[in-house]
């Protein structure tokens, strides 16, 4: 959901991102949000996540550290930038239920602006690494209790499991895009080659 690493580009996604919340709020405050039900979607939420970040890091290594400045058109992310706002995401999700983040990261917007100056390849590799294993280590702390609770992201209240739905989503579409990057400078996705395709 995010445009770009700006506030002001980020205001313009934010409304739609905010809406969507809402809608997604609502309906998983109905019978998927009864007891029990919470260990199953966090469970399902960090598969998810650890299948998308698996992805990230092996895109990000088969592609050569020449492309990383390669965009489509100008105002188009970057390759290290559309690797560096997964790791940005992945910091400053975690924050709005209170998990401390590494050392060194202090998730706020100017994160995402911070994280778009890094473009040298070991450099977004140690970040998606990082990141990742943030991510996938807060989610799966959460306990049935938390993902229940009401939290604050991106501006907007809402139920913590239902915001996390938002972000899988959200995850998805970079994932689809970074894909489509890496196609277009004639390089196969690791585990599509694995499959001989």
């Amino acid at each position: 959901m995010f445009t770009g690493f700006t506030r002001a580009r980020y205001s313009h996604a934010s409304a739609a991102l905010i809406g969507a919340l809402a809608v997604v709020t609502g309906v998983a405050a109905g019978p998927a949000m009864a007891q029990g039900s919470a260990s199953d979607m966090r469970a399902g939420y960090l598969a998810d996540f650890d299948t998308m970040q698996t992805k990230f890091k092996e895109l990000a290594g088969a592609m050569d550290a020449d492309t990383y400045g390669w965009r489509p058109m100008d105002g188009v992310r970057s390759v290290s930038e559309v690797f560096m706002l997964i790791a940005a995401e992945n910091y400053f999700v975690p924050a709005a239920w209170g998990a401390t983040p590494p050392d060194g990261i202090t998730p706020s917007f100017a994160l995402f602006d911070e994280l778009a100056e890094v473009t040298d390849k070991r450099d977004v590799l140690n970040h998606l690494e990082t990141s990742a294993a943030y991510l996938l280590e807060a989610v799966g702390s959460l306990s049935d209790e938390q993902m229940q609770e009401t939290i604050q992201m991106f501006g907007q209240d809402g139920v913590l499991q239902a915001s996390l739905l938002l972000v899988v989503g959200d995850m998805h579409e970079h994932l689809g895009q970074a894909i489509a990057y890496a196609r277009m400078n004639e390089v196969v996705p690791p585990w599509t080659a694995r499959q001989g395709q």
